[in-house]
């Protein structure tokens, strides 16, 4: 893995751009599980299916879980996790669209094939709005979420904001440098894990850098 790291990168973490909000919407039986790589706030009682995000390209993780189970059978379906990448217009309210399965067994075929029977559209103009849309393989255990975010990053298809407008914004105020993205992934991860006072403690020595 390469180290090397630039101030273009650096400003990337920091840089505030003002685009407009929009929000993007996954319904029951759907949650939202991650937003660029970035865990939302969903737990066993509690699933996000709203969320609030700037106009841009942005990743979504969603999970499809109902329960089907009748007074002799237990039929809870968890669905792969369906990795979803798009750009975001202005004040768009995105939701997905699909087909509501009918019954256990519709659900089953369904959810064999997610990625061709679903799509994003903005519910403002209720057009559709392109996106590229896969799925992979149910994680093992407890932690889908971190799972999904191992995958993708071992894959390297994880996503955490790094737009274009973002990388030109931080090149026009840094200089022509390019931006190293293993070197960007590593410095986004520790920023994470730091507490307020390292993450304080890095800001001002980034500033003395320039």
């Amino acid at each position: 893995m390469k180290m090397r790291t630039t101030l273009a990168a650096l400003a990337v973490v920091s840089l505030p751009f003002g685009a407009m909000a929009a929000s993007f919407e996954a319904p029951q039986p759907y949650q939202i599980l991650l937003v660029d790589g970035k865990k939302t706030d969903h737990s066993a009682m509690r699933g996000i299916h709203n969320v609030d995000v700037k106009a841009g390209k942005h990743q979504f993780a969603i999970s499809y879980t109902e329960d089907y189970s009748t007074r002799t059978d237990i039929r809870v379906l968890n669905g792969d996790p369906v990795i979803i990448t798009l750009e975001v217009p202005e004040d768009a309210e995105l939701t997905l669209d699909y087909q509501t399965p009918v019954n256990y067994r519709a659900a089953q075929a369904f959810l064999r094939d997610q990625g061709s029977q679903l799509r994003i559209v903005d519910q403002n103009s209720g057009q559709p709005v392109e996106a590229e849309l896969y799925s992979i393989h149910r994680p093992a255990g407890m932690d889908v979420a971190r799972g999904i975010q191992d995958y993708l990053e071992e894959t390297g298809k994880s996503f955490g904001g790094r737009t274009d407008a973002a990388l030109a914004a931080a090149e026009a105020q840094f200089g022509d440098a390019s931006v190293n993205a293993d070197a960007l992934d590593m410095l986004k991860h520790w920023w994470n894990a730091a507490d307020k006072d390292t993450r304080r403690a890095f800001q001002i020595w980034m500033i003395q850098q320039q």
